[in-house]
């Protein structure tokens, strides 16, 4: 919000507070809140609190989705910088309800695409081997931590030019389908079998799609056509009830289409938002803003 007031704005302002008030800042007037872009929306006071903010891998490029909850359990897997990691590979984590204030660690050498099992048994994720540099799919079971590597050794070079890879979806708790690259602008579907690991690709290879790399987002209601110039990356809670927006400024905002309000999500209001994720039950809403993890819920 005061990204683009400089230095000496605000020291003014901070000056002439202190001359008229004797600097009581209980009773100054407060900041008022950014006006809403969105016609017939009226702008309040946030209604989602920060539960927890947390050091977050920040990445240059989209890697799929860094935030992830568990299907049945309000755990949320994320990736944080570790020592001498890059920009493309963290420690993948795991926090949970409600404090939020002790991470789990799952594996090593993450590098996004996220993704639970449908009964939160375990996660896929893409990897990034330090040991040749090449980008594989993993698999993390949270409860006995084993970590087992789903293209091992020479299996993971797939083309002469990359190693890329991406996770689709679980099929069900044994099946897992992934996308790798098969030369250039060229993608190849292959199902996993656990716990085995057989791969076994399926139908003909298909043209890199444009998204492939991006992270997910809830589908929901069609919003209004004079909604769609002003937001960004639109993603529902589960029930459908309200949806968090970035704006062209990278901001984050709800939007309760019921009661016809929106509000900013208080990430400090200088922050670039990234992601945004739903807990199963919409009860929190995870959202990375460059280097930090915020975790929100409703205010008491």
């Amino acid at each position: 919000m005061y990204r683009n007031l400089s230095a000496a704005m605000i020291l003014s302002a901070l000056l002439i507070l202190a001359a008229c008030g004797g600097g009581d800042f209980e009773k100054s007037t407060p900041t008022p809140l950014p006006t809403s872009s969105l016609p017939g929306l009226v702008t309040v006071e946030p209604r989602l609190c920060t539960l927890a903010k947390l050091p977050m891998l920040r990445v240059d490029e989209p890697q799929g989705d860094m935030l992830a909850w568990a299907p049945e359990a309000d755990t949320l897997a994320y990736l944080a910088p570790a020592t001498g990691s890059t920009w493309l590979v963290g420690t993948l984590l795991a926090v949970s309800a409600p404090d939020f204030d002790t991470p789990q660690e799952l594996a090593d050498h993450a590098a996004g695409h996220l993704t639970w099992s449908p009964q939160g048994n375990a996660l896929a994720f893409l990897s990034l081997r330090r040991s040749d540099g090449l980008f594989s799919v993993s698999v993390v079971y949270p409860q006995s931590g084993e970590v087992r590597d789903l293209f091992p050794g020479e299996a993971a070079h797939t083309d002469e030019w990359s190693s890329q890879k991406a996770v689709r979806e679980w099929r069900n708790e044994q099946s897992l389908l992934v996308q790798v690259s098969c030369g250039l602008d060229c993608v190849q579907r292959v199902q996993v079998a656990l716990p085995g690991g057989a791969l076994t690709p399926l139908g003909d290879p298909l043209q890199r799609p444009w998204d492939w790399q991006n992270y997910r987002l809830n589908a929901g209601a069609a919003l209004p056509d004079e909604y769609l110039a002003f937001v960004r990356e639109v993603n529902w809670a589960p029930d459908g009830s309200r949806l968090a927006y970035v704006d062209a400024r990278r901001d984050a905002w709800v939007i309760l289409l019921d009661e016809q309000v929106q509000f900013p999500l208080p990430t400090g209001g200088f922050l670039s938002v990234s992601e945004t994720d739903w807990s199963a039950d919409g009860t929190y809403l995870a959202a990375q803003a460059e280097d930090w993890l915020f975790i929100f819920g409703d205010c008491k």
